[in-house]
C-alpha cells in the first residue's frame, strides 16, 4: 500500500473515527488498521519475509508471513487475504487469532500506531513473492523464530505479534535462546 492511499483512523476501541493518507497518520503518528498473517506449512514450519531494502517502514527486516495496512473500508478478513496474495502470490482462508493495539513504534519513516488482526493461512504453496513489497522469503521450524526474537533483525512490531501468536498456536516458541541462532539470508526459500 503506498503512503498516498486512505486509511481508516480508528479510535483506542477500533471505532471508525475518520480517514488519512498513510503518509499522514505516519508523520503524526495516527492510530490506524492493519493485518499480520502467519502462513503454516502442514509439516509445522512458517513463513517469515524479509522487508524490501527500499521500503519506507523498516526496510531490510524481517517479519511475519505478511503484513499491510487495511484500506479505508475494508474489513479486516479481506485486506488479510489481499495481502497474502499481493505479498506472497498465496490464495489461501485465513483464520482469525486475535486482535491487539501495538505500542507507537517509531522509525524514520515516522511513528506507526495500529490495531493489528493476527491471522493464520494453512497453506504448502510455493510463494511468489512481490519483490516491490520484499525481498526474500523463509520457511523456519518454529524453534528458530526464538533466536530472532533477541536481535534487532525482526521488526518491532513483529517480535509482539509473534509473542501473541506463540500464545496461541501449539509448538510455536518464541522465547529467546543464550545464544544466536542461524541468520536467515534475504530471498532464501527452503
Amino acid at each position: 500500500m503506498g503512503k498516498d492511499e486512505v486509511v481508516d483512523l480508528v479510535d483506542e476501541g477500533d471505532r471508525v473515527i475518520g480517514s488519512a493518507t498513510l503518509e499522514k497518520c505516519l508523520s503524526e503518528g495516527l492510530l490506524h488498521r492493519a493485518v499480520a498473517v502467519l502462513v503454516i506449512r502442514s509439516r509445522g514450519t512458517v513463513l517469515i519475509q524479509v522487508r524490501s531494502k527500499t521500503d519506507h517502514w523498516q526496510p531490510g527486516r524481517w517479519t511475519i508471513s505478511c503484513t499491510g495496512h487495511v484500506k479505508a473500508g475494508e474489513g479486516y478478513e479481506h485486506a488479510a487475504r489481499r495481502e497474502l496474495a499481493e505479498e506472497l502470490g498465496i490464495r489461501s482462508p485465513v483464520a482469525r487469532l486475535a486482535k491487539m493495539l501495538l505500542p507507537k513504534v517509531r522509525g524514520a519513516a515516522g511513528v506507526e500506531w495500529e490495531f493489528v488482526s493476527l491471522f493464520t493461512a494453512r497453506s504448502d504453496a510455493l510463494p511468489r513473492i512481490d519483490p516491490v513489497e520484499l525481498d526474500g522469503v523463509r520457511e523456519l521450524e518454529p524453534r528458530e523464530l526464538g533466536p530472532l526474537m533477541g536481535g534487532r533483525r525482526l521488526t518491532p512490531d513483529a517480535k509482539l505479534m509473534l509473542q501473541e501468536y506463540a500464545g496461541s498456536i501449539q509448538g510455536l516458541s518464541v522465547s529467546r535462546p543464550s545464544r544466536p541462532g542461524p541468520r536467515p539470508r534475504a530471498g532464501e526459500t527452503r
